[in-house]
Formats: C-alpha cells, structure tokens, sequence
C-alpha cells in the first residue's frame, strides 16, 4: 500500500525556526521530525511513500533524494506550482502512478497509533474515505469531526470557539482514500479538508471516523512542537554525540544537540536545542526552543523564548516569555 506524505507547505507558523529549514527536517529529540512518520509507515506496512514536495523544499529534496529505507520505498514529486492538499494528492497519485487505495499524511504531525484496526474497518465497511480521529480536551484549534453513533462522520467545524465544539475529535491528518475519490478532488489549488471531505458528508458518501489511541501532536508551532518534546522526553533528557555538559548544570526534560555547549552553573530546562547552540556560564533557560548557532551570554535568562538561526542574547539579558528572536537577530534588553 502507498502513502503520500503531504510535506509541500512553508512552515510560516513555525517561524523563525523555519527560516533556513524546511519544517519536516525541524528536530525532535535530535532526529529530524519526519523520520517519526517513516518509521510508522514502515511499522504500519507500506511499501512507498510519495513525498508531495512543494516549491522552495530544496533541503527536503536533498535530504531525501529517493530510494530505499529500510523496507520503505522513497519517491519524491516536485510540485510546479502551489497545489495545496487537494491539488498536491491529485498530482502526487498521477506522477508515481498510484492505482490502488492509499493513505494520506499531513506531514506536520506526529503520530503513533496501530493502523491495521483502521485499514480493516475502513474495508469491513466499505468506506470511501476513511479519517482518524484523536480526541483532544481542548479541540478549538483544530478541525473537529461529528460522528454519529455508527461512527461515521456526519458534519465538520473548524476551529470552534471555546466551549462550543459539538464533539473532541479532531482530525489528525490520516486519511485512507479510495482510489476514485481522486477524480472528485475540485481542479485547481484546493483543500480536500474544505472541499472533497464536506462534500462526501453532504452527499451521504460512506465517511468513516476511526478514533484511535495512541500519541498524536500537531507539530505546526512552536509551542505544540514543545509540547510534543516534552511529552517524548518525559522529564528524561536526549543529549545527541559531541555535546559538551558542564557537571556544574542543570539539565531537565531537555534534547540537546550535537556539538552544543552548556557551560559550567548554566540551567536548562523543559527545552529543545538544535545544534552548535551555546548556553553560557550561569545562563537559566526554560520552556524555550533555539534552533542552530544561538549564543546565550552570562547570566541571561530566557524562558518561554524562540529564537531562529544566529540568535544572539546578551550577557544579563532577561527575555520577557513570549518573545520569538529572529534568525541572525540579537536580543540585550532586561525586564
């Protein structure tokens, strides 16, 4: 079975972290985010992967030429022109000839469930479109799906208020299609969440939701991609080959990666490092990410801070929570 992994978009909302890497090569406890979906695909069964790269994906397209890993087939197609979902399935399916049915991933996400019980009640009961469904105590944020009690989904809201969702099952960006659905898919530049998937429900197309349990994250923020680490790490930390740890620091819930340093009564905690990140002597960092080549000067204090490639942060700073630093940008303030 083939899956095509939809990896096309820009990362504009994990910005600035995005700013010099594509957003499924963003590292998550110091492997690169989308080796988490490969190895579920191959887990899962699947043969090949589609990867349904858009423009500007050029380390992606590097990183991931095509070929073999492990028992998972390879194949990137390069989009000529934005596509969004709908456009990018439709083309992703033509180009590596897809002729059978197939999953789809939302690229941005993490995802750890047992795809065998939905794919056999997906056959079982001769769905069209198959969706799974993670159930979130807050689902405001994300597109929620109503299913009736035969499980099939009967209506979507995206992004309700507070308070006002009619269910807390979100969709988590795995869908099995059948391959007919591709010729409904509307021309153009088009998402299947607002165009294909509603109007299935609307013309009482059999529209499965499968409710799984298991770890999911959307990784499309930065404070969701945090959450995700965190929820990884449970309190442990994941400290990648060449780091260099002062024995006089503090280290907690944190991935540090290589080739960093944390010098000596320096404090991390509950925080994601990227590489060659310096954390200066007596520096206090917590619930904050700093993607490649941030210095943290003496005695700084950052918490609830991100900050893109080349942050600077000057010796004494405090850096209020909520700040985002721009990649090459430097932040001196105090309180």
């Amino acid at each position: 079975m083939d899956a095509i992994l939809l990896v096309g978009g820009q990362g504009t909302r994990l910005r600035p972290l995005t700013s010099h890497r594509h957003k499924s090569l963003v590292p998550l406890l110091n492997r690169p985010a989308i080796e988490y979906l490969f190895d579920w695909l191959e887990r899962s069964g699947f043969g090949r992967v589609v990867l349904a790269l858009g423009q500007a994906n050029e380390d992606l397209a590097k990183a991931y030429p095509g070929g073999m890993r492990g028992a998972l087939e390879i194949v990137p197609i390069l989009e000529r022109e934005r596509l969004e979902s709908g456009g990018a399935i439709r083309n992703a399916v033509h180009a590596a000839g897809i002729a059978g049915r197939f999953a789809v991933l939302n690229g941005d996400i993490y995802v750890d469930f047992d795809f065998g019980p939905a794919l056999a009640e997906h056959i079982e009961r001769q769905a069209d479109l198959t969706m799974a469904l993670k159930e979130m105590p807050d689902p405001s944020q994300f597109g929620v799906a109503v299913v009736d009690d035969t499980g099939l989904i009967t209506g979507f809201v995206e992004k309700p208020p507070p308070g006002t969702a009619p269910s807390n099952l979100v969709n988590a960006g795995v869908w099995i299609f059948e391959p007919g659905l591709v010729d409904e898919i509307p021309r153009g530049a088009v998402r299947v969440e607002e165009t294909l998937f509603p109007s299935l429900v609307a013309r009482r197309r059999t529209v499965l939701g499968h409710q799984f349990d298991g770890m999911w994250a959307d990784l499309g923020t930065s404070a969701r991609y945090l959450q995700a680490s965190k929820e990884l790490l449970e309190e442990r930390n994941a400290v990648a080959p060449g780091a260099r740890l002062a024995s006089t620091g503090l280290l907690k819930g944190t991935a540090v990666g290589a080739s960093c340093l944390l010098q000596m009564s320096s404090s991390v905690e509950d925080s994601i490092l990227w590489e060659h990140v310096t954390i200066s002597a007596g520096a206090q960092v917590k619930d904050s990410i700093l993607a490649d080549n941030v210095f943290v000067g003496v005695g700084a204090v950052l918490n609830g801070v991100v900050a893109g490639r080349g942050a600077q942060i000057g010796p004494g700073a405090v850096v209020p929570p909520g700040t985002s630093i721009e990649a090459g940008g430097r932040y001196d303030g105090g309180q």
